[in-house]
């Protein structure tokens, strides 16, 4: 039997859910290092605890009253699981646990990688986000009330986009947003897949607000002015999407805008539309093919900026699909059977025989692909990273989950497309279902079969979802133009068909983008929650009596609505009546809440001070009116103001339904006065905080550590005010509350007091305090930019304590020790530190031993340790200690050629012994024939061999093979290193083939540097007078003359005066 704390919990339970549509998306953190998804992440997972944390209250508050001939536990999950949809879940938790279990690292597959954080824990939040929706939408006016929320969210995240595009950004990001705009999301491809996952929502609402306008004439002004800002807000999306230039969520918003018409289509009942939309889609896949075709007939359309990027989907050559196909081709070698892992203390993975079937354990990648590295993909990305990721959903689940994860994952697709369908009307009897699966998994099993055949393994990633997308199409235009039995109007009408038909849409677009680009915090939660709204607008809420045939107003069943309830007991339930002024303080609350929930995060990331001002006024206005100290825009007020604005527009045309203007100004005003009052009281408070921090300069290290600490406690104060508002909005939720009741035990709020603790703890402790971490980090790395390692040193430490289980951070303090160390000139003090680096980098070795970076820079450090050694015994034995730790690194990571690079530079300069140095540079080369490096280091090792043999002709030779390497090494890289020349004109020069020395030394001049240019003009001028011709040599010295510096001038002077004729 409900309770007031158990239907407040259900109030929390909703308010976190609208939180999590908000934050994740619009929230960043530029405080932090990483910024974006591990902080998305981490606030997310902090609302899960919190709706997780309400479930149990509520579980256990009503539990107390619950009678024994209630429906046994065991029946409860039986029936549960019977739900659509819901089993598929289940079966993804479980893989994911299996998964978690048997991973080849458990820890980060559980906590998350230091990259994305999207381990496990991360993922049973999205998991906990579905049960919420499905276990506790109630009402007609939830599921409105959370795709409003969506629509909203999205509406400043477009604005920023255009914003960037224009040069607007507040923000001086690194990179260029400009080309192809990042917004929220740190990343073109991560905003264009999240908007069109909205912008269906958004044209859903735009058909219902005109329809409205159609039906009531007596609510027109309302209407208009939904519709107006639902068109608005579509215009941004795709101006947004446009701006990003990404191709695989354009290919999604094809497929998803494929379906949304379609359906809509079918919607109205206007077969002559379904029929021009089928063959309009007809036609734009054909014109999308024609025009990669190369030199085909739509070849002067690629050189249209509008058509340039559409036109490169299938050039194989272009970078980025180089890079997908070598990353898909490494990911479909390490879901073969294979020989097992071994790790750097020389145990192998006991589990590699069931890799196949269970995978390595999510965001494990990153570690487990470096024996399956392509050497090519150095060449079209940068040669120390290794992908994290497949860009391919497909791979991904394969790589993270093996064979279970790969079912689990396209059965979950596969229950939402069938039972979306299904609710829709369009599966309608056993043919129907029969065709639907024949062409759904058909068209997978063909695609995958095809690419495969096509283009190679790593293919049938992509080839496996382009299938059954194309079995999807068929049969949704098979259905359309052909079926018999057209769905019946009772059952394919109103609001319900509307929000299926959307949300169907949504999630085909997400699902034709995750299979050529990474699931994202922000579309992972999009995606259960609109999994969780199909299910509960087609199967749930019919249940209780919402979405009646009539009812386009009607929200409640009869027995819902009524005054008194029978509770199971059979006593009479009073609940209390809502006057009309409750209802509409309740409404305005709620509204301004939502608005309040969209304009803290914007806040929290565009105000700053980076002027130092003191003043909170000041920072706050100019951090809405300035892009810098000196440059005024307002386009930063202008996002802000029109989202409010908009906001309110919006949120009150959905609240309000009276027909009397007068009422609908005023809803409109108290929703923006909420939110005005509660967006401008945190965006005061922060800049009041900003402000103190600005008036402390730090003098010392403790007052560098405090002013760490004041950063990280923003982001604490931020999560309060969230933490704040959504408990404040949960106690307005509810719409109906049970009356109180003598009987209610003590023993529910005494619970909810001790969950609350624990959420509190759990919050702090696995999320709030990692990215306090990251936030020390980052600090850090500007003091280490700036050579000042004994700071940045310390900040790297506090990061440690934060967070004492990422490996990430205990590399960058032993790089930082070792750099520290370079500065030292006593060698005690040198020693001390070196000891320290290396203890942090074991640590960070035993936290993640499959990492290669650790094993390798264990390596450099003893290399780096033994040239510092101040006699040859200590020398060679620091260098074998280095020697066992490259023989493990090569073993983690054996197709890093670099790596086997570096082991020879150990023989050649530390062990004394050439003629391993060669063996390992001879291994290098046949990994990667064309590493420039390689090339020049064998150079140098033919050049040792020159200097040392006695004999004339073995010299030559070595000079020849060492002039050969190092030729090499200048034509396989595209910007060569002065050094490369040099070292060819030196070896030229031991051949002592002169004309060789001064073409090299000419060609060299296209990429010296400025200081770099009168240093070769003046060797030109020494070897053309070696070779008698004094007047070309006279020519050098005197643009030697013209380019050397002051303290060089007159001793080329002098030189210009001896290679000229006597008068």
């Amino acid at each position: 039997m409900p309770t007031k704390l158990s239907r407040y919990t259900e109030g929390v339970i909703e308010a976190c859910w609208l939180a999590a549509i908000v934050m994740t998306p619009l929230f960043f953190n530029k405080y932090s290092s990483r910024i974006f998804e591990p902080d998305k992440a981490a606030l997310l997972r902090t609302l899960a605890i919190i709706i997780l944390g309400a479930w149990l209250i509520k579980a256990v508050d009503e539990g107390l009253s619950r009678r024994k001939n209630e429906t046994s536990w065991k029946d409860s999950l039986k029936s549960v699981l019977q739900t659509p949809i819901v089993a598929w879940v289940v079966a993804l938790a479980v893989v994911y646990i299996i998964a978690t279990i048997f991973s080849v690292t458990p820890r980060i597959t559980f906590w998350g990688s230091y990259q994305r954080l999207q381990g496990t824990y991360t993922t049973l939040s999205y998991l906990i986000l579905f049960a919420a929706l499905a276990g506790n939408l109630r009402k007609q006016t939830q599921v409105d009330r959370l795709m409003t929320t969506a629509i909203l969210t999205s509406l400043p995240i477009s604005l920023y986009g255009v914003l960037q595009h224009y040069g607007i950004d507040p923000i001086p990001w690194g990179g260029d947003v400009t080309r192809r705009v990042a917004s929220h999301m740190g990343n073109a491809i991560f905003v264009a897949a999240y908007l069109i996952m909205v912008f269906p929502l958004t044209v859903g609402r735009i058909v219902d607000s005109f329809g409205k306008i159609l039906q009531d004439s007596n609510n027109l002004g309302s209407q208009t002015a939904r519709s107006t800002g639902y068109i608005f807000i579509a215009a941004l999306q795709l101006i947004a999407i446009y701006f990003s230039q990404s191709r695989g969520p354009w290919l999604g918003l094809f497929a998803g805008g494929f379906f949304l018409f379609v359906l809509l289509s079918l919607y109205w009942r206007k077969r002559w539309l379904t029929v021009g939309i089928v063959a309009a889609a007809v036609l734009a896949g054909t014109f999308l093919i024609l025009l990669n075709v190369p030199n085909g007939p739509l070849q002067s359309l690629n050189e249209v900026p509008s058509f340039r990027r559409l036109g490169q989907l299938l050039d194989a050559e272009s970078r980025t699909a180089k890079v997908r196909s070598l990353i898909w081709g490494g990911a479909a070698e390490m879901v073969m059977p294979h020989e097992p892992l071994e790790y750097p203390d020389g145990h192998q993975d006991p589990f590699n025989a069931i890799r196949p079937l269970i995978g390595y354990g999510p965001e494990t990648m990153h570690m487990a692909y470096n024996p399956f590295y392509p050497p090519e993909l150095a060449y079209v990305e940068q040669r120390n990273a290794s992908p994290d990721r497949s860009h391919n959903e497909t791979w991904d689940s394969l790589v993270f989950t093996g064979m279970l994860g790969l079912i689990a994952y396209l059965g979950m697709f596969t229950a939402v497309f069938y039972y979306g369908l299904k609710w829709l009307g369009m599966v309608n009897n056993p043919r129907q279902r029969n065709l639907f699966f024949a062409l759904y998994f058909g068209g997978g099993v063909a695609g995958a079969g095809v690419f495969a055949i096509w283009q190679g393994t790593a293919f049938a990633g992509i080839g496996l979802p382009f299938g059954i997308i194309l079995g999807l199409v068929a049969y949704l235009a098979l259905i359309a133009l052909f079926a018999h039995e057209r769905p019946s109007q009772d059952t394919f009408s109103g609001t319900r068909s509307l929000i299926l038909i959307v949300l169907l849409a949504a999630i085909v677009s997400h699902f034709a983008e995750i299979n050529f680009g990474i699931a994202i915090v922000s579309t992972h939660t999009y995606f259960y929650t609109f999994a969780a709204l199909i299910l509960a607008a087609g199967y749930l809420l019919p249940k209780r009596g919402e979405y009646a045939v009539d009812g386009e107003s009607q929200t409640q069943s009869t027995a819902v609505s009524s005054n008194k309830k029978r509770s199971r007991g059979g006593k009479s339930q009073t609940r209390r009546v809502p006057t009309v002024q409750s209802v509409w303080r309740r409404n305005i609350i709620i509204g301004g809440g939502i608005g309040a929930l969209l304009l803290m995060p914007m806040i929290y990331e565009y105000i700053s001070n980076l002027s130092g001002m003191t003043s909170a006024l000041e920072i706050f206005w100019t951090s809405l009116t300035h892009i810098n100290k000196d440059a005024i825009s307002y386009g930063v007020l202008a996002l802000i103001l029109t989202t409010w604005l908009a906001a309110g527009v919006i949120l009150t045309s959905e609240t309000d339904k009276s027909s009397q203007e007068s009422g609908w100004w005023k809803t409109f005003a108290a929703i923006l006065g909420i939110s005005g009052l509660v967006g401008s009281f945190y965006g005061l408070w922060l800049s009041g905080t900003l402000a103190r921090m600005a008036q402390v300069a730090p003098a010392n290290m403790n007052e560098v550590i405090a002013q760490s600490a004041s950063f990280e406690g923003m982001l604490t104060q931020y999560y309060i005010f969230i933490i704040l508002g959504v408990l404040i909005l949960g106690a307005f939720l509810p719409k109906e509350w049970p009356a109180s009741s003598r009987n209610e035990s003590i023993t529910g709020p005494i619970f909810a007091l001790v969950i609350l603790i624990i959420a509190i703890w759990l919050s702090v402790t696995t999320n709030l305090r990692i990215i306090h971490a990251d936030t020390a980090f980052k600090m850090a790395e500007s003091f280490a930019n700036n050579q000042q390692w004994p700071v940045a040193n310390l900040l790297y430490q506090r990061a440690i304590k934060l967070s004492p289980d990422e490996d990430y951070y205990y590399l960058f303090l032993g790089r930082g020790y070792l750099e520290d160390a370079k500065m030292l000139t006593d060698p005690t003090e040198k020693e001390q530190v070196f000891l320290a680096a290396e203890a942090d980098l074991k640590r960070a070795q035993g936290v993640n031993p499959l990492n290669p970076d650790h094993t390798a820079n264990l390596a450099r450090l003893h290399s780096w340790w033994a040239l510092q050694a101040p006699d040859e015994d200590t020398r060679q034995e620091r260098g074998k200690i280095s020697d066992e730790y490259y023989k493990r690194v090569t073993i983690l990571s054996p197709n890093n050629a670099r790596l086997w690079d570096e082991w020879a530079i150990l023989y050649l300069n530390v062990l004394k012994s050439p003629d391993t140095a060669y063996e390992l540079l001879s291994h290098s080369l046949e990994i990667d024939p064309i590493y420039d490096w390689t090339h020049a280091l064998l150079g140098d090792y033919y050049v040792q061999i020159g200097r040392t043999v006695e004999n004339e002709d073995e010299s030559t030779e070595a000079y020849t093979q060492a002039a050969y390497h190092y030729s090499q090494a200048i034509e396989n890289v595209n910007r060569p290193g002065i050094n490369y020349f040099y070292a060819l004109a030196s070896a030229y020069q031991a051949l002592n083939d002169i004309e060789m020395v001064i073409s090299t030394l000419e060609d060299s001049l296209e990429y010296a540097g400025a200081n770099e240019v009168w240093k070769i003009e003046e060797n030109l001028t020494q070897f053309y007078f070696q070779l008698g011709d004094q007047e070309t040599a006279l020519l050098h010295a005197q643009k030697a003359l013209a380019a050397a510096p002051d303290t060089e001038q007159d001793r080329l002077r002098s030189l210009i005066a001896q290679l000229q004729p006597a008068p």
